[in-house]
């Protein structure tokens, strides 16, 4: 009975955002041509990378600032946010924190931020202390140490980017490192910040 009673509930749940997007049109969805060019410019090491014919909305579950406060995704509306998921225990993740230190110092602006939440145990203590020790200076310690977003996200294995639109519904995401301070990567990201701002035109 209550597995019964669950998946009525998340069929009334996926029912009710299907109509939510269909009432509110994704301001992240992008057209046929600007599709075409961010996935013509996607990096050879990002091959793995997943843009969804639609943008998914996850704002269910909450995490934490870097003050320790509980916030969800919607605090990230107006940017295109690269959201990483990383922990201390990850190799490829400490190796990729300092490529997202340096696009968040050269891209970071009105129109493009990166956001890194550690799925550390030890929460804000733990990922504060290591980008502190590192000088990851650019880089703030959000954290979801109870698994709750990465969990609503589908975060199986680290470490996941994804890309959020200005309605902080992922674009796309990719599972697995990658060398997100190339050129190549500046002028993709570029081009989504791009076709996001043509589209609230």
């Amino acid at each position: 009975m209550h597995a019964l009673t669950g998946t009525l509930a998340a069929a009334t749940m996926i029912l009710y955002g299907a109509v939510a997007l269909a009432d509110n049109p994704s301001p992240s969805v992008l057209t046929d041509e600007n599709r075409a060019t961010v996935e013509q410019l996607l990096p050879e090491d990002m091959g793995g990378f997943v843009l969804h014919d639609e943008p998914r909305p996850f704002r269910g579950k909450s995490f934490l600032d870097p003050k320790g406060e509980e916030i969800d995704l919607s605090a990230f509306e107006g940017q295109v946010t690269v959201l990483n998921f990383w922990a201390t225990w990850c190799p490829p993740c400490r190796k990729e924190l300092p490529y997202f230190d340096e696009l968040q110092a050269e891209l970071g602006g009105d129109n493009f931020r990166v956001v890194t939440i550690s799925l550390d145990k030890g929460g804000l203590t733990k990922a504060g202390a290591y980008l502190e020790r590192h000088e990851l200076d650019n880089l703030k310690p959000y954290t979801d140490p109870k698994a709750s977003l990465s969990r609503e996200m589908g975060v199986l294995g680290l470490p996941v980017t994804a890309i959020l639109g200005p309605d902080a519904r992922e674009i796309g995401r990719l599972t697995g490192e990658a060398e997100w301070n190339s050129d190549e990567a500046k002028e993709w990201l570029r081009a989504i910040v791009k076709a996001m701002e043509e589209k609230q035109v």
